[in-house]
């Protein structure tokens, strides 16, 4: 008799099956009955739980391929049952964020590309993450090139310094000689509508 079995008769025996006491065989027939219903739904819920679980690393193996964010449920479920990978997956992230407080702090069109080929060719060829890599830089390049603050952007740096010193040209007439000294100090992304585009795009956090 297995241990399901064996755990099956004790819990009978706080039951009453209204069967004569000299219907032992009964009493047996009906404890093997219970016995293996008990194995089968132990079988049913390892084989479901085996289904869910190949079908979670398959669904969070898609997402790093693509380049997309886990939800917390999936870094939970990849940090318990593949620390390895969390660990790259966190390396990962940690680039695409850098990536992209750089393309927010660009001035140009020009320099957002520039930022975005550098990233890229960053990358070493012998890290076996590199796809994973790749890919998550390129969603955040693809995200960003979507939004306003990137279609506000002049198309060339050089455009972007013209704009920047036309501003602050203007910005110099309308100043009193009480005011002048202060020009020296005076930084057009503080108050251009570049930097009100960049403030307001939305900010990710990332998990520690």
């Amino acid at each position: 008799m297995d241990k399901v079995l064996l755990g099956a008769s004790i819990k009978m025996e706080n039951f009453n099956f209204e069967v004569p006491n000299d219907s032992k065989k009964d009493k047996v027939r009906l404890g093997e009955e219970i016995a293996s219903k008990i194995r089968e739904q132990v079988r049913e819920s390892s084989n479901d739980k085996s289904q869910n679980d190949e079908k979670m690393m398959r669904k969070i193996m898609a997402k790093l391929k693509s380049g997309k964010k886990l939800t917390t449920k999936e870094e939970n479920y990849l940090k318990q049952h593949n620390p390895e990978l969390y660990l790259q997956y966190l390396r990962i992230r940690r680039m695409a964020e850098a990536l992209e407080s750089r393309l927010k702090n660009a001035d140009s069109k020009e320099e957002v590309n520039d930022i975005i080929m550098e990233s890229m060719s960053a990358i070493s060829d012998k890290d076996p993450y590199k796809e994973y890599i790749i890919a998550a830089l390129d969603e955040v390049a693809k995200e960003f090139k979507n939004s306003d603050g990137y279609e506000a952007l002049p198309a060339t740096s050089e455009e972007a310094s013209e704009k920047a010193g036309s501003s602050g040209k203007s910005e110099g007439k309308n100043d009193s000689s009480d005011d002048k000294n202060s020009e020296d100090d005076f930084d057009p992304m503080s108050w251009s509508p570049l930097q009100e585009i960049v403030d307001s795009m939305p900010t990710i956090d990332f998990p520690a």
